[in-house]
């Protein structure tokens, strides 16, 4: 059986990472920060056998809605490339503004989940759609969870900063290595920084990201359903084939 999927708007690639580690071999679909465009991109019935990714959350935004700028949803685009697959099982990540999108199938599963509690180091909250397995809630997590790094954490200000403490900001000064470690990711950027990239679009990508410990969260909650699901089929097929010879006895 195939091990290939298909990565929408794919970024950094953190949760492909996650999926990688599972075993996957993960195929990057065209994103618009490589100049790309899903909305050209006609998906291959029958090649994958799953679909991961996050469509931008512009379109979720409070302050897309205040400073007027444009807001494009591209969920009904993902959902558009999942149904010319051949509707292979999906994780798709996104913000809690968009829990009760809908265009979202109803069949699929919500789950809102917390960095922290999956096993990382921040309070970073996203809500994921599975199908057609579930993902169960993990248990809240002890402790003093480290604040999120975002797209806009490059230019959210100084450590000594009276607003940024105020507003329970993470810095925009803090060493990239920091950003890299609190999204799981050690020396991610080093090659982008060392081929002329600038800090502040590393930072955003690396913001962008689902930090990796949620991305292996989900992806071993999906191996726990797909194995229950193996053995379910396990467990029939030897029903049947006990039945049968009943019938020949």
């Amino acid at each position: 059986m195939s091990n290939l999927i298909l990565s929408l708007f794919p970024g950094l690639g953190l949760l492909d990472r996650a999926f990688e580690e599972a075993g996957y071999t993960v195929v990057r679909g065209p994103d618009i920060l490589w100049g790309g465009d899903v909305r050209r991109f006609k998906g291959q019935r029958d090649t994958f056998v799953g679909i991961i990714g996050g469509p931008p959350c512009q379109s979720a935004r409070t302050a897309s809605s205040i400073r007027g700028t444009e807001a494009i949803d591209m969920i009904p685009e993902y959902i558009r490339v999942w149904d010319e697959c051949g509707r292979p099982w999906s994780v798709m990540e996104n913000v809690n503004g968009h829990i009760n999108h809908p265009q979202i199938p109803k069949d699929w599963h919500p789950a809102r989940l917390r960095d922290w509690d999956c096993g990382g180091e921040t309070s970073r909250k996203r809500a994921f759609w599975t199908w057609p397995f579930m993902v169960m809630d993990p248990t809240p997590r002890p402790g003093e969870p480290s604040l999120s790094v975002m797209a806009t954490t490059w230019k959210r200000g100084k450590t000594s900063s009276k607003y940024v403490t105020d507003k329970g900001f993470l810095p925009g000064d803090l060493p990239i290595e920091e950003y890299e470690r609190l999204q799981g990711v050690p020396g991610m950027t080093a090659s982008m920084i060392k081929a002329g990239s600038s800090r502040s679009f590393a930072v955003h990508l690396l913001g962008n990201g689902v930090p990796l410990a949620m991305g292996r969260y989900i992806a071993t909650e999906f191996m726990k359903a797909r194995a229950h699901d193996a053995m379910l089929a396990l467990n029939k097929d030897y029903d049947d084939r006990k039945a049968k010879r009943s019938k020949t006895a």
